[in-house]
Protein backbone atom coordinates (compact mmCIF):
# COMPACT_ATOMS: atom_id res chain seq x y z
CA UNK A 1 0.00 0.00 0.00
CA UNK A 2 1.16 3.55 -0.23
CA UNK A 3 0.83 6.43 1.30
CA UNK A 4 0.99 9.23 -0.97
CA UNK A 5 -1.86 11.64 -0.06
CA UNK A 6 -2.86 14.05 2.66
CA UNK A 7 -3.82 12.37 5.44
CA UNK A 8 -7.22 13.82 7.95
CA UNK A 9 -6.23 15.42 10.97
CA UNK A 10 -7.27 13.76 14.39
CA UNK A 11 -8.07 14.93 17.73
CA UNK A 12 -4.73 15.55 19.33
CA UNK A 13 -3.38 13.00 22.15
CA UNK A 14 -0.42 12.85 24.60
CA UNK A 15 2.54 11.33 22.87
CA UNK A 16 3.74 8.18 23.55
CA UNK A 17 7.05 8.69 22.74
CA UNK A 18 8.47 11.62 21.26
CA UNK A 19 12.25 12.88 20.08
CA UNK A 20 13.45 16.33 19.75
CA UNK A 21 17.25 16.72 18.44
CA UNK A 22 18.95 19.87 17.54
CA UNK A 23 18.67 20.06 13.51
CA UNK A 24 22.34 20.36 12.51
CA UNK A 25 23.39 17.30 14.75
CA UNK A 26 24.90 14.67 13.04
CA UNK A 27 23.92 12.09 14.91
CA UNK A 28 20.04 11.82 15.58
CA UNK A 29 17.57 9.81 17.79
CA UNK A 30 15.32 8.05 15.94
CA UNK A 31 14.51 5.76 18.44
CA UNK A 32 13.51 5.41 22.31
CA UNK A 33 17.21 3.98 22.55
CA UNK A 34 19.67 7.35 23.56
CA UNK A 35 23.10 4.71 23.40
CA UNK A 36 25.31 6.04 20.89
CA UNK A 37 25.42 2.58 18.86
CA UNK A 38 21.68 3.48 18.24
CA UNK A 39 21.92 6.96 16.74
CA UNK A 40 21.36 7.28 13.37
CA UNK A 41 24.13 9.18 11.50
CA UNK A 42 23.06 11.69 9.30
CA UNK A 43 26.08 11.94 7.13
CA UNK A 44 25.30 8.64 5.32
CA UNK A 45 22.44 9.46 3.93
CA UNK A 46 21.18 11.49 1.03
CA UNK A 47 19.78 14.57 1.53
CA UNK A 48 16.02 13.42 1.17
CA UNK A 49 16.64 10.66 3.32
CA UNK A 50 18.97 12.94 5.67
CA UNK A 51 15.40 15.49 5.63
CA UNK A 52 12.75 13.32 6.43
CA UNK A 53 14.82 11.50 9.23
CA UNK A 54 14.81 14.94 10.93
CA UNK A 55 10.76 15.35 10.35
CA UNK A 56 10.12 11.68 11.79
CA UNK A 57 11.54 12.94 15.18
CA UNK A 58 7.95 14.46 15.73
CA UNK A 59 6.47 11.22 15.25
CA UNK A 60 3.90 10.52 17.29
CA UNK A 61 0.07 8.48 17.88
CA UNK A 62 -3.09 10.54 17.51
CA UNK A 63 -4.83 8.06 19.06
CA UNK A 64 -5.17 5.67 22.17
CA UNK A 65 -6.24 2.58 20.34
CA UNK A 66 -2.68 2.74 18.00
CA UNK A 67 -2.71 -1.21 17.95
CA UNK A 68 -5.33 -1.56 16.07
CA UNK A 69 -6.02 1.42 14.47
CA UNK A 70 -5.68 1.93 10.71
CA UNK A 71 -2.00 3.29 9.88
CA UNK A 72 -3.06 5.85 7.66
CA UNK A 73 -4.67 7.23 10.93
CA UNK A 74 -2.55 6.33 13.75
CA UNK A 75 0.01 9.04 13.20
CA UNK A 76 0.49 12.89 12.78
CA UNK A 77 1.46 12.54 8.68
CA UNK A 78 0.44 16.44 8.25
CA UNK A 79 2.54 17.68 11.12
CA UNK A 80 5.64 15.65 9.73
CA UNK A 81 4.79 16.91 6.16
CA UNK A 82 4.81 20.28 6.83
CA UNK A 83 7.98 19.91 9.41
CA UNK A 84 9.53 18.28 5.95
CA UNK A 85 8.35 21.21 4.41
CA UNK A 86 10.04 23.68 6.32
CA UNK A 87 13.34 22.04 6.43
CA UNK A 88 13.45 21.90 2.55
CA UNK A 89 12.65 25.74 2.25
CA UNK A 90 14.85 26.33 5.11
CA UNK A 91 18.22 24.00 3.33
CA UNK A 92 17.31 25.56 -0.03
CA UNK A 93 16.72 22.16 -0.75
CA UNK A 94 14.79 21.18 -4.31
CA UNK A 95 12.91 17.98 -3.56
CA UNK A 96 12.78 15.25 -5.93
CA UNK A 97 9.94 12.37 -5.61
CA UNK A 98 11.20 10.06 -3.14
CA UNK A 99 9.77 6.13 -2.52
CA UNK A 100 10.62 5.08 1.21
CA UNK A 101 9.91 1.97 2.43
CA UNK A 102 7.59 1.08 5.68
CA UNK A 103 6.68 -2.12 8.06
CA UNK A 104 4.27 -2.27 10.74
CA UNK A 105 4.71 -4.75 13.48
CA UNK A 106 1.18 -6.04 15.20
CA UNK A 107 1.40 -7.87 17.89
CA UNK A 108 -0.10 -9.63 21.38
CA UNK A 109 1.62 -10.68 24.23
CA UNK A 110 0.31 -13.19 26.61
CA UNK A 111 0.45 -12.29 30.25
CA UNK A 112 3.12 -14.81 30.97
CA UNK A 113 5.04 -12.71 29.10
CA UNK A 114 7.97 -10.51 30.67
CA UNK A 115 8.20 -7.58 29.01
CA UNK A 116 11.98 -6.52 30.04
CA UNK A 117 13.10 -9.91 27.81
CA UNK A 118 11.09 -8.54 25.11
CA UNK A 119 13.01 -5.06 25.09
CA UNK A 120 16.42 -6.79 25.25
CA UNK A 121 16.28 -8.31 22.35
CA UNK A 122 14.86 -5.69 20.73
CA UNK A 123 17.43 -3.21 22.01
CA UNK A 124 20.30 -5.83 20.31
CA UNK A 125 18.33 -5.84 17.46
CA UNK A 126 18.03 -2.12 16.80
CA UNK A 127 21.29 -1.76 17.43
CA UNK A 128 22.02 -4.24 13.96
CA UNK A 129 19.83 -2.50 11.99
CA UNK A 130 21.01 1.56 12.66
CA UNK A 131 24.32 -0.27 11.46
CA UNK A 132 23.32 -1.88 8.50
CA UNK A 133 22.46 1.72 7.53
CA UNK A 134 19.04 3.13 6.06
CA UNK A 135 16.76 2.63 9.21
CA UNK A 136 15.32 6.42 9.49
CA UNK A 137 12.74 5.74 12.42
CA UNK A 138 11.98 3.27 15.01
CA UNK A 139 8.65 3.95 16.92
CA UNK A 140 7.03 1.09 19.14
CA UNK A 141 4.28 2.07 21.80
CA UNK A 142 2.66 0.26 24.80
CA UNK A 143 0.56 -2.70 25.49
CA UNK A 144 -3.00 -2.05 26.05
CA UNK A 145 -4.68 -3.80 29.00
CA UNK A 146 -5.33 -6.72 26.58
CA UNK A 147 -1.32 -7.20 25.32
CA UNK A 148 -1.96 -5.64 22.30
CA UNK A 149 0.93 -3.31 20.86
CA UNK A 150 2.23 -1.22 17.38
CA UNK A 151 5.60 -1.05 16.43
CA UNK A 152 6.80 0.55 13.13
CA UNK A 153 10.04 1.25 11.01
CA UNK A 154 10.49 3.16 8.22
CA UNK A 155 13.46 2.52 5.89
CA UNK A 156 15.10 3.77 2.60
CA UNK A 157 14.13 1.12 1.13
CA UNK A 158 12.77 -2.72 1.38
CA UNK A 159 16.41 -3.68 0.53
CA UNK A 160 17.61 -2.12 3.49
CA UNK A 161 15.21 -3.55 5.25
CA UNK A 162 16.13 -7.09 4.03
CA UNK A 163 19.68 -6.24 4.75
CA UNK A 164 18.71 -5.13 8.51
CA UNK A 165 16.76 -8.17 9.39
CA UNK A 166 19.69 -10.59 8.56
CA UNK A 167 22.03 -10.46 12.00
CA UNK A 168 22.22 -12.63 14.80
CA UNK A 169 20.21 -10.44 16.79
CA UNK A 170 17.17 -10.56 14.46
CA UNK A 171 17.25 -13.96 14.10
CA UNK A 172 17.35 -14.47 18.08
CA UNK A 173 14.42 -12.20 18.17
CA UNK A 174 12.30 -14.11 15.50
CA UNK A 175 13.13 -17.41 16.89
CA UNK A 176 11.66 -16.15 20.39
CA UNK A 177 8.62 -14.89 18.90
CA UNK A 178 6.20 -18.28 18.74
CA UNK A 179 7.26 -18.22 22.71
CA UNK A 180 6.80 -14.61 23.75
CA UNK A 181 3.97 -13.88 21.50
CA UNK A 182 0.08 -14.90 21.05
CA UNK A 183 -0.24 -13.24 17.72
CA UNK A 184 1.80 -11.37 15.48
CA UNK A 185 0.77 -9.53 12.32
CA UNK A 186 3.24 -7.63 9.57
CA UNK A 187 2.26 -5.12 7.72
CA UNK A 188 3.99 -3.20 4.63
CA UNK A 189 3.25 0.36 3.18
CA UNK A 190 5.06 2.47 0.72
CA UNK A 191 5.39 5.98 1.52
CA UNK A 192 5.79 8.45 -1.55
CA UNK A 193 6.76 12.09 -1.06
CA UNK A 194 6.40 13.83 -4.15
CA UNK A 195 6.82 18.20 -4.45
CA UNK A 196 3.37 19.75 -4.49
CA UNK A 197 4.77 21.74 -7.71
CA UNK A 198 5.47 19.02 -9.84
CA UNK A 199 1.44 18.03 -10.56
CA UNK A 200 1.20 15.33 -13.44
CA UNK A 201 0.72 15.84 -16.91
CA UNK A 202 -1.20 12.84 -17.92
CA UNK A 203 -3.86 10.22 -17.07
CA UNK A 204 -3.54 6.79 -18.23
CA UNK A 205 -6.50 4.29 -17.90
CA UNK A 206 -6.56 0.86 -17.63
CA UNK A 207 -8.27 -0.95 -20.53
CA UNK A 208 -9.92 -2.88 -17.77
CA UNK A 209 -11.09 0.52 -15.69
CA UNK A 210 -12.17 1.78 -19.29
CA UNK A 211 -14.09 -1.22 -19.88
CA UNK A 212 -15.88 -1.28 -16.48
CA UNK A 213 -16.80 2.54 -16.44
CA UNK A 214 -18.54 1.81 -20.18
CA UNK A 215 -20.45 -0.76 -18.95
CA UNK A 216 -21.66 0.78 -15.95
CA UNK A 217 -22.98 4.21 -17.99
CA UNK A 218 -24.29 2.26 -20.88
CA UNK A 219 -26.04 0.09 -18.43
CA UNK A 220 -26.90 3.26 -16.26
CA UNK A 221 -28.10 5.43 -19.26
CA UNK A 222 -29.84 7.71 -19.67
CA UNK A 223 -29.88 8.22 -15.33
CA UNK A 224 -26.53 9.32 -14.64
CA UNK A 225 -23.49 6.88 -13.44
CA UNK A 226 -20.91 7.95 -10.67
CA UNK A 227 -18.01 5.76 -9.32
CA UNK A 228 -15.26 6.43 -7.83
CA UNK A 229 -11.42 5.44 -9.52
CA UNK A 230 -8.28 4.11 -7.66
CA UNK A 231 -4.54 4.47 -8.64
CA UNK A 232 -1.06 5.82 -8.32
CA UNK A 233 0.36 8.89 -9.06
CA UNK A 234 4.07 8.15 -10.61
CA UNK A 235 6.64 10.25 -12.42
CA UNK A 236 3.99 12.77 -13.75
CA UNK A 237 1.35 10.14 -14.61
CA UNK A 238 -1.43 9.76 -12.91
CA UNK A 239 -2.44 5.74 -13.35
CA UNK A 240 -5.68 4.89 -12.80
CA UNK A 241 -5.31 0.96 -12.33
CA UNK A 242 -9.21 0.12 -10.98
CA UNK A 243 -12.47 1.04 -10.27
CA UNK A 244 -15.90 0.33 -8.68
CA UNK A 245 -19.69 2.07 -9.11
CA UNK A 246 -21.04 3.37 -6.48
CA UNK A 247 -24.42 1.97 -5.46
CA UNK A 248 -27.39 2.61 -7.18
CA UNK A 249 -30.62 4.04 -4.70
CA UNK A 250 -33.54 2.71 -4.91
CA UNK A 251 -36.33 6.07 -6.12
CA UNK A 252 -39.29 3.95 -5.73
CA UNK A 253 -38.49 4.50 -2.23
CA UNK A 254 -37.77 8.02 -1.99
CA UNK A 255 -39.90 11.02 -1.92
CA UNK A 256 -40.88 11.76 -5.74
CA UNK A 257 -40.00 15.36 -6.04
CA UNK A 258 -38.13 17.57 -8.14
CA UNK A 259 -34.71 17.24 -6.49
CA UNK A 260 -34.83 13.45 -5.52
CA UNK A 261 -35.26 11.84 -8.78
CA UNK A 262 -33.13 9.12 -10.21
CA UNK A 263 -30.42 11.55 -12.15
CA UNK A 264 -29.89 13.79 -9.33
CA UNK A 265 -29.03 11.24 -6.30
CA UNK A 266 -27.19 9.06 -8.64
CA UNK A 267 -24.88 12.69 -9.63
CA UNK A 268 -24.76 13.56 -5.91
CA UNK A 269 -23.59 9.70 -5.28
CA UNK A 270 -20.03 10.76 -4.95
CA UNK A 271 -19.81 12.99 -2.08
CA UNK A 272 -22.85 11.49 0.00
CA UNK A 273 -21.95 10.03 3.87
CA UNK A 274 -23.41 6.56 3.08
CA UNK A 275 -20.87 6.69 -0.24
CA UNK A 276 -18.20 7.90 1.38
CA UNK A 277 -18.20 5.14 3.92
CA UNK A 278 -18.59 2.33 1.37
CA UNK A 279 -15.22 4.25 -0.83
CA UNK A 280 -13.49 3.81 2.26
CA UNK A 281 -14.54 -0.03 3.14
CA UNK A 282 -13.77 -1.11 -0.83
CA UNK A 283 -10.53 0.11 -0.65
CA UNK A 284 -9.46 -1.08 2.56
CA UNK A 285 -10.75 -4.29 1.43
CA UNK A 286 -8.77 -3.98 -2.07
CA UNK A 287 -5.61 -3.21 0.91
CA UNK A 288 -6.12 -6.88 1.84
CA UNK A 289 -5.02 -8.33 -1.63
CA UNK A 290 -2.71 -5.89 -2.38
CA UNK A 291 -4.31 -3.81 -5.37
CA UNK A 292 -3.78 -0.06 -5.40
CA UNK A 293 -6.25 1.32 -3.29
CA UNK A 294 -5.21 5.23 -2.77
CA UNK A 295 -8.44 7.50 -4.48
CA UNK A 296 -7.40 9.27 -7.29
CA UNK A 297 -11.09 10.97 -8.04
CA UNK A 298 -14.41 10.07 -9.69
CA UNK A 299 -15.84 9.19 -12.85
CA UNK A 300 -19.49 10.17 -14.11
CA UNK A 301 -21.46 9.61 -17.18
CA UNK A 302 -22.71 12.19 -19.75
CA UNK A 303 -25.12 12.85 -22.57
CA UNK A 304 -24.26 14.78 -25.95
CA UNK A 305 -21.29 16.42 -23.29
CA UNK A 306 -23.96 17.62 -20.94
CA UNK A 307 -21.36 17.56 -17.63
CA UNK A 308 -20.63 21.56 -16.31
CA UNK A 309 -23.14 22.14 -14.05
CA UNK A 310 -23.11 22.44 -10.09
CA UNK A 311 -23.29 18.57 -8.73
CA UNK A 312 -19.85 17.78 -11.32
CA UNK A 313 -18.28 20.89 -9.60
CA UNK A 314 -19.38 20.42 -5.83
CA UNK A 315 -18.12 16.59 -6.38
CA UNK A 316 -14.85 17.55 -7.53
CA UNK A 317 -14.17 20.06 -5.20
CA UNK A 318 -15.22 17.42 -2.36
CA UNK A 319 -12.18 15.22 -3.82
CA UNK A 320 -9.71 17.88 -4.10
CA UNK A 321 -9.96 19.33 -1.74
CA UNK A 322 -8.66 16.46 0.26
CA UNK A 323 -6.28 15.76 -2.28
CA UNK A 324 -5.22 17.32 -5.17
CA UNK A 325 -4.39 15.16 -7.21
CA UNK A 326 -7.56 13.43 -7.88
CA UNK A 327 -9.19 13.95 -11.26
CA UNK A 328 -12.87 13.17 -12.82
CA UNK A 329 -13.62 11.01 -15.35
CA UNK A 330 -16.23 12.16 -17.77
CA UNK A 331 -17.44 9.20 -20.13
CA UNK A 332 -19.89 10.71 -22.60
CA UNK A 333 -21.86 7.58 -23.75
CA UNK A 334 -23.74 9.12 -26.41
CA UNK A 335 -20.83 10.01 -28.40
CA UNK A 336 -19.09 6.72 -27.62
CA UNK A 337 -22.01 5.11 -28.76
CA UNK A 338 -21.30 6.02 -32.86
CA UNK A 339 -17.75 4.04 -32.61
CA UNK A 340 -15.20 6.10 -30.83
CA UNK A 341 -14.90 6.55 -27.08
CA UNK A 342 -15.21 10.02 -25.46
CA UNK A 343 -13.01 9.92 -22.14
CA UNK A 344 -11.70 13.35 -20.70
CA UNK A 345 -10.27 13.59 -17.84
CA UNK A 346 -11.11 17.32 -15.64
CA UNK A 347 -9.54 18.90 -12.57
CA UNK A 348 -10.29 22.07 -11.03
CA UNK A 349 -8.00 24.94 -11.38
CA UNK A 350 -6.32 26.31 -8.05
CA UNK A 351 -7.49 29.85 -8.61
CA UNK A 352 -11.49 28.54 -8.50
CA UNK A 353 -10.81 25.95 -6.06
CA UNK A 354 -10.13 29.40 -4.13
CA UNK A 355 -12.93 31.06 -5.07
CA UNK A 356 -15.01 28.04 -4.32
CA UNK A 357 -13.89 27.84 -0.97
CA UNK A 358 -15.03 31.31 0.02
CA UNK A 359 -18.20 31.00 -1.58
CA UNK A 360 -18.16 34.11 -2.94
CA UNK A 361 -18.80 34.88 -7.18
CA UNK A 362 -20.14 38.85 -6.70
CA UNK A 363 -18.78 41.38 -9.40
CA UNK A 364 -16.69 42.48 -7.12
CA UNK A 365 -14.26 39.15 -6.28
CA UNK A 366 -14.10 38.21 -9.76
CA UNK A 367 -12.76 41.02 -10.71
CA UNK A 368 -10.50 40.28 -7.89
CA UNK A 369 -9.34 37.47 -8.69
CA UNK A 370 -9.99 38.12 -12.35
CA UNK A 371 -11.66 34.55 -12.50
CA UNK A 372 -13.46 33.58 -15.96
CA UNK A 373 -15.33 30.71 -17.05
CA UNK A 374 -12.19 29.78 -18.66
CA UNK A 375 -10.36 28.74 -15.82
CA UNK A 376 -12.80 26.79 -13.65
CA UNK A 377 -11.77 23.78 -15.20
CA UNK A 378 -8.76 22.19 -17.06
CA UNK A 379 -8.72 19.27 -19.33
CA UNK A 380 -5.89 16.65 -18.60
CA UNK A 381 -4.80 13.85 -21.84
CA UNK A 382 -6.08 10.41 -21.79
CA UNK A 383 -3.58 7.40 -22.38
CA UNK A 384 -5.37 3.89 -22.50
CA UNK A 385 -2.83 1.78 -21.52
CA UNK A 386 -2.94 -2.44 -22.15
CA UNK A 387 -1.23 -4.73 -19.60
CA UNK A 388 1.58 -6.51 -21.86
CA UNK A 389 0.38 -9.39 -21.06
CA UNK A 390 -3.18 -8.40 -23.51
CA UNK A 391 -0.78 -6.82 -25.50
CA UNK A 392 0.93 -9.90 -26.36
CA UNK A 393 -2.57 -11.78 -26.70
CA UNK A 394 -4.12 -9.35 -28.73
CA UNK A 395 -1.16 -9.77 -31.44
CA UNK A 396 -1.26 -13.49 -31.16
CA UNK A 397 -4.79 -13.51 -32.19
CA UNK A 398 -5.26 -14.71 -35.51
CA UNK A 399 -7.30 -12.71 -38.25
CA UNK A 400 -10.13 -14.02 -40.19
CA UNK A 401 -9.41 -14.71 -43.45
CA UNK A 402 -11.17 -12.23 -46.09
CA UNK A 403 -12.73 -15.41 -47.95
CA UNK A 404 -13.76 -18.89 -46.04
CA UNK A 405 -12.54 -20.61 -48.82
CA UNK A 406 -9.40 -19.76 -50.43
CA UNK A 407 -8.51 -20.80 -54.35
CA UNK A 408 -4.77 -21.71 -54.25
CA UNK A 409 -2.99 -20.96 -57.57
CA UNK A 410 -1.73 -23.85 -59.25
CA UNK A 411 1.26 -21.65 -61.34
CA UNK A 412 3.05 -18.97 -61.00
CA UNK A 413 1.00 -18.13 -64.34
CA UNK A 414 -1.82 -17.96 -62.22
CA UNK A 415 -0.63 -15.36 -59.98
CA UNK A 416 0.25 -12.94 -62.96
CA UNK A 417 -3.11 -13.56 -65.14
CA UNK A 418 -5.32 -12.96 -61.81
CA UNK A 419 -3.98 -9.98 -59.93
CA UNK A 420 -4.53 -9.45 -56.40
CA UNK A 421 -8.08 -7.43 -56.35
CA UNK A 422 -7.68 -4.21 -53.63
CA UNK A 423 -10.73 -3.36 -52.10
CA UNK A 424 -12.32 0.53 -53.37
CA UNK A 425 -10.61 3.16 -51.15
CA UNK A 426 -11.53 5.26 -49.29
CA UNK A 427 -15.10 3.86 -48.85
CA UNK A 428 -17.73 5.57 -49.92
CA UNK A 429 -19.72 6.10 -46.71
CA UNK A 430 -17.81 9.46 -46.49
CA UNK A 431 -19.97 10.79 -49.15
CA UNK A 432 -23.41 10.49 -46.70
CA UNK A 433 -24.33 14.36 -47.16
CA UNK A 434 -27.08 13.37 -44.60
CA UNK A 435 -26.80 16.09 -41.45
CA UNK A 436 -25.32 14.22 -38.79
CA UNK A 437 -28.42 13.67 -35.72
CA UNK A 438 -25.39 14.71 -32.79
CA UNK A 439 -24.95 17.84 -34.60
CA UNK A 440 -28.46 18.94 -34.74
CA UNK A 441 -29.15 17.33 -30.66
CA UNK A 442 -26.03 19.21 -30.01
CA UNK A 443 -27.36 22.73 -31.59
CA UNK A 444 -30.53 22.63 -30.13
CA UNK A 445 -29.01 22.27 -26.68
CA UNK A 446 -26.19 25.10 -27.24
CA UNK A 447 -29.46 27.20 -28.04
CA UNK A 448 -30.95 26.50 -24.16
CA UNK A 449 -28.03 26.85 -23.04
CA UNK A 450 -28.09 30.53 -24.48
CA UNK A 451 -31.33 30.83 -23.26
CA UNK A 452 -29.99 29.94 -19.90
CA UNK A 453 -27.22 32.21 -19.99
CA UNK A 454 -29.88 35.12 -21.03
CA UNK A 455 -31.99 34.29 -17.97
CA UNK A 456 -29.03 34.62 -15.49
CA UNK A 457 -28.09 37.82 -17.29
CA UNK A 458 -31.75 39.18 -16.84
CA UNK A 459 -31.76 38.49 -12.98
CA UNK A 460 -28.26 40.16 -12.69
CA UNK A 461 -29.24 43.00 -14.56
CA UNK A 462 -32.64 43.43 -12.15
CA UNK A 463 -30.64 42.91 -8.88
CA UNK A 464 -28.71 46.22 -10.43
CA UNK A 465 -31.90 48.24 -11.00
CA UNK A 466 -32.89 47.58 -7.30
CA UNK A 467 -28.95 48.36 -6.05
CA UNK A 468 -29.48 52.01 -7.99
CA UNK A 469 -33.33 52.51 -6.61
CA UNK A 470 -32.51 51.94 -3.45
CA UNK A 471 -29.27 53.74 -3.45
CA UNK A 472 -31.11 56.63 -4.68
CA UNK A 473 -33.29 56.66 -2.20
CA UNK A 474 -30.27 56.52 0.60
CA UNK A 475 -28.64 59.45 -1.32
CA UNK A 476 -32.28 60.99 -0.67
CA UNK A 477 -32.28 60.28 3.03
CA UNK A 478 -28.57 61.78 3.80
CA UNK A 479 -29.19 64.79 2.00
CA UNK A 480 -32.34 65.08 4.13
CA UNK A 481 -30.97 64.19 7.68
CA UNK A 482 -27.97 66.76 6.89
CA UNK A 483 -30.62 69.61 5.42
CA UNK A 484 -32.45 68.84 9.23
CA UNK A 485 -29.31 68.70 11.42
CA UNK A 486 -28.00 72.16 9.75
CA UNK A 487 -31.46 72.98 10.82
CA UNK A 488 -30.68 71.83 14.78
CA UNK A 489 -27.57 73.03 14.77
CA UNK A 490 -28.90 77.02 13.65
CA UNK A 491 -31.52 75.80 16.79
CA UNK A 492 -28.87 74.75 18.85
CA UNK A 493 -30.18 71.24 19.17
CA UNK A 494 -28.17 68.09 18.94
CA UNK A 495 -27.83 66.68 15.65
CA UNK A 496 -29.48 63.55 15.16
CA UNK A 497 -27.34 60.49 13.93
CA UNK A 498 -26.55 59.99 10.20
CA UNK A 499 -25.69 56.46 10.24
CA UNK A 500 -29.58 55.54 10.96
CA UNK A 501 -30.39 54.72 7.07
CA UNK A 502 -28.34 51.30 7.71
CA UNK A 503 -31.42 50.30 10.03
CA UNK A 504 -33.93 51.76 7.66
CA UNK A 505 -32.46 50.68 4.34
CA UNK A 506 -31.71 47.16 3.23
CA UNK A 507 -29.65 46.99 -0.01
CA UNK A 508 -30.31 43.83 -2.27
CA UNK A 509 -28.09 40.80 -1.73
CA UNK A 510 -26.46 40.45 -5.25
CA UNK A 511 -27.08 37.00 -6.78
CA UNK A 512 -24.30 34.66 -7.04
CA UNK A 513 -22.48 34.53 -10.48
CA UNK A 514 -20.92 31.10 -10.32
CA UNK A 515 -24.40 29.61 -12.54
CA UNK A 516 -23.75 32.06 -15.39
CA UNK A 517 -19.99 30.68 -15.14
CA UNK A 518 -21.06 27.26 -15.42
CA UNK A 519 -23.24 27.89 -18.30
CA UNK A 520 -20.97 30.06 -20.11
CA UNK A 521 -18.60 26.67 -19.43
CA UNK A 522 -20.85 24.67 -20.87
CA UNK A 523 -21.74 26.84 -24.00
CA UNK A 524 -18.13 26.69 -24.67
CA UNK A 525 -18.23 22.26 -24.43
CA UNK A 526 -21.30 22.53 -26.71
CA UNK A 527 -19.30 25.18 -28.98
CA UNK A 528 -16.10 22.65 -29.43
CA UNK A 529 -18.41 20.04 -30.27
CA UNK A 530 -19.97 21.18 -32.97
CA UNK A 531 -16.80 22.72 -34.59
CA UNK A 532 -15.91 18.82 -34.33
CA UNK A 533 -19.09 17.89 -36.31
CA UNK A 534 -19.27 20.40 -38.78
CA UNK A 535 -15.77 20.25 -39.87
CA UNK A 536 -16.33 16.80 -42.00
CA UNK A 537 -20.06 18.20 -42.95
CA UNK A 538 -18.79 21.60 -44.10
CA UNK A 539 -16.25 20.19 -46.76
CA UNK A 540 -18.83 17.38 -48.30
CA UNK A 541 -21.05 20.67 -48.73
CA UNK A 542 -18.27 22.76 -49.90
CA UNK A 543 -17.58 19.77 -52.65
CA UNK A 544 -21.11 19.69 -53.61
CA UNK A 545 -21.76 23.83 -53.49
CA UNK A 546 -22.55 23.92 -57.30
CA UNK A 547 -24.94 21.11 -56.66
CA UNK A 548 -26.81 23.15 -53.86
CA UNK A 549 -26.64 26.84 -55.10
CA UNK A 550 -29.81 28.00 -57.72
CA UNK A 551 -29.07 28.76 -61.48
Amino acid sequence: MAINRVLPHFPELPAVIQEKEPIEARFLVQSPYTEQDHLLDLAALDEENALLARALTHMRSLRPDYATSPYLETFNWNEMMEELARLVREHGHRWKETSFFIVAFRSQIPPTTVYEDLGALDQVAHAEAIASGGFLKYWFGFPDKDGRNLATCVWRSQQDAIKGGVGPGHRKAAAATRSLYSHWKIDRHRLIIRDDDAPFKTVQVEALVVMKIVKHCSNSFPTTATGSIVGMDKDGVLEVTNTFPFPTVDVANVESNHQNDASSLAAAAPRAKANIVYQNDMIRHLKEVNVDANNVGWYTSATMGNFVNSSFIENQYHYQRENDRTVALVHDVSRSSQGALSMRAFKLTPNFMAAFKEGKFTTESLQKSKLTFKEILVEYPVRVHNSHLLTSYLHQLPSAPAVADVTMPTSLSDLQEDAVKMPLHPSTDILDLSIDPFLEKTCDLLLDSIESHYTELNNHQYYQRQLTREQAKITSWQQKRKAENAARVAAKQPPLPEDEWQRIFKLPQEPSRLEGMLNAKQVEQYSKQIDGFTASVSAKMFAVRGNLLPE
